[in-house]
């Protein structure tokens, strides 16, 4: 085989090491393209150059990847995942949909744009409850509320904070034990599963804030 693909990254991290290296074993050429040193021409849409036919979309930053991959997609490349994809895939509010649509059970939950109607849609479905980011990773700003006046009190706090962060995506707790599963899935296989645990003092479990696989 005599093929070439590209890889934008941003991190090299365990993961993209374990991808080059399988594509030497298959003879594939892998071009690397660091997406900090990329700068790309809006209004040259026919070029490719210096991109391949197909790149594999591996910035950490999901702002970054986003936007790179629908400006590369405009020219022609073949971008896995796609910008569709990673649009749903990093926002919460847009995979509850699709999941929901696909009628696969998950926590319920709720929208809201104002304190107000976040305390309402709180009052239906009931305490305790997590207030998350539509869009962010790592456990970051997303917020046990507890009852009303814990509710209150970061929901005020979070009108004072970027328009993002006022988009309320308020979903009900599930009560578990210290721990979750992680299943990665690819077509109707699971191929990988892990537990993973939270950290001391902390009812999170990513591993990000310590949390143990």
């Amino acid at each position: 085989m005599n093929k070439t693909i590209g890889m934008i990254y941003d991190q090299i991290r365990p993961e993209e090491r374990l991808l080059i290296d399988s594509a030497r074993r298959k003879s594939l050429r892998l071009n690397l393209h660091d997406a900090e040193r990329i700068h790309v021409d809006l209004f040259d849409l026919e070029k490719k150059e210096p991109f391949e036919d197909v790149i594999l979309q591996r910035c950490v930053s999901y702002f970054r990847s986003l936007h790179l991959t629908a400006s590369l997609e405009k020219r022609g490349v073949i971008v896995i995942n796609s910008s569709r994809i990673a649009s749903i895939c990093g926002n919460k509010l847009l995979t509850t949909l699709e999941l929901a649509k696909a009628k696969i059970p998950t926590p319920r939950a709720r929208l809201a744009f104002s304190v107000e109607s976040a305390l309402d849609a709180l009052s239906n479905l009931g305490y305790p409850a997590v207030l998350k980011p539509v869009i962010g990773s790592w456990g970051r700003l997303v917020a046990p509320l507890k009852d009303v006046e814990s509710a209150k009190a970061i929901l005020e706090d979070r009108e004072n904070m970027f328009p993002l962060y006022q988009v309320y995506y308020i979903q009900e707790m599930i009560q578990r034990p210290p721990r979750d599963i992680r299943c990665f899935i690819i077509g109707d296989a699971v191929v990988a599963a892990i537990y993973r645990y939270s950290p001391k003092d902390d009812w999170r479990t990513n591993t990000a804030r310590g949390g143990a696989c």
